[in-house]
């Protein structure tokens, strides 16, 4: 405890915890205020998926270029220009009525949307030094992961008590308070950039990365369609009020995973521990295509947040230990961009399986996604990731927690 106090203390230290909140908690309301509001606009859960996975999809593949600004001009001139757009998107999108632009209106929300965990974490180096480094990136990820909890439950609350629109509005309201409180803080202002050479050539040329990008877009695809197929399954079963209990449960015990492994002192080594991890995802979410939305559902979801909370921290484990060397922030970035991808393909499928063909069927696609990833790790994978079958240093599994924290936001 006298170690945080002492954090706290330092100058700036509450200010940032503080500023990067609101722009987080608008980041976790946004999927589901979106969802909602195409569904009670149109009442087609396929073109909110689709919608969903509009932001998704832009937002991630434009992280690279949001995270190229900030490299070359600093935090004050990107925050200023993409928070003011993104609200307006939000802002419009919650005005409009036709499928069409509802769904052109959330692909500009994607683009639009402003680098609030990009430039957070670099500022934790700024503020506390090296030497407080580790504690601070703990916080910061609580303060994060607390905000996906909570999120979904507003954004729920909101668009079924009052509807879907007031949920964008309040999104918005809350990016607007926290871009605000991020680009008048000194801290950020004050910021500037280290010089790094670009490594994307060598990055995508190196095997080891080209096979944890490949399975991270396997997992991506049945992750997007599992954060999609549970609303929409709640929704047609006309239970959509589960949909942020059932969410918060798989992102609560998810990060208790996270929790409970990156804290651990263990002999087992990134690699084996990421194989045990993935077999442990994949018999997990075997049992989903036969549950419900309600305690069935609850129990499974619990069980494979738990697992993925696991596997996460052992994946970025492994990215860490076999990058290439000077690729620390770009190896993370361009994994989350594939990744995010196919989480956006993902949450489209999963909604026009579950209006199309059968909920059951697009759960059943989540347990052939992870069986695949897990399956390409075991019997291809390995022999190339191998670097990886050491104990981390210190800074390695600094650097592993930090890279856990989405970079396409």
């Amino acid at each position: 405890m006298n170690t945080y106090r002492q954090l706290f203390a330092i100058p700036g230290v509450i200010r940032l915890i503080l500023s990067a909140m609101p722009g987080r908690l608008a980041y976790a309301m946004i999927g589901l205020a979106t969802f909602f509001f195409v569904e009670q606009s149109t009442n087609s859960v396929t073109l909110a998926g689709i919608a969903t996975g509009a932001e998704t999809i832009a937002s991630s593949l434009t992280a690279g270029f949001r995270g190229h600004i900030i490299d070359k001009f600093g935090q004050t001139i990107p925050l200023s220009i993409f928070v003011p757009s993104w609200v307006t998107a939000v802002t419009v999108m919650s005005q409009q009525t036709h499928a069409a632009t509802i769904v052109a209106a959330s692909l500009f929300v994607g683009l639009a949307s402003p680098p609030i965990n990009l430039s957070t974490r670099p500022l934790w180096r700024y503020a506390v030094g090296a030497e407080n480094l580790r504690t601070a990136y703990a916080i910061d990820t609580t303060m994060m992961n607390a905000t996906t909890v909570v999120g979904p439950f507003i954004a729920t609350a909101i668009a079924i008590g009052s509807g879907a629109m007031y949920a964008l509005v309040f999104t918005a309201a809350c990016m607007a308070i926290g871009g605000v409180a991020m680009i008048t803080m000194p801290l950020s202002r004050t910021w500037k950039p280290e010089h790094v050479e670009s490594a994307t050539r060598t990055l995508f040329s190196h095997k080891p990365f080209q096979l944890l990008a490949i399975e991270g877009m396997i997992f991506g695809l049945g992750w997007g369609i599992l954060e999609i197929a549970i609303p929409s399954f709640a929704t047609i079963t006309q239970n959509p009020q589960l949909s942020a209990p059932l969410l918060g449960t798989l992102a609560g015990t998810s990060i208790i995973g996270g929790i409970l492994i990156g804290g651990r002192a263990s002999s087992i080594t990134p690699l084996r521990g990421f194989r045990i991890a993935q077999v442990a995802v994949t018999l997990c979410a075997a049992p989903l295509a036969f549950t419900s939305p309600g305690w069935s559902m609850g129990i499974v979801l619990a069980l494979l947040g738990l697992s993925i909370g696991f596997a996460q921290v052992y994946h970025w484990e492994v990215l860490e230990a076999v990058r290439p060397e000077g690729t620390a922030t770009s190896a993370a970035a361009w994994l989350w961009t594939m990744e995010g991808s196919m989480l956006a393909i993902g949450a489209a499928l999963g909604a026009f399986l579950v209006e199309h063909v059968s909920a059951h069927i697009a759960l059943f696609g989540v347990f052939v996604g992870m069986f695949s990833g897990t399956a390409f790790i075991w019997w291809y994978a390995t022999p190339y990731l191998v670097k990886a079958d050491r104990q981390l240093s210190e800074v390695e599994m600094v650097q592993a927690l930090v890279d856990i924290e989405p970079t396409r936001q």
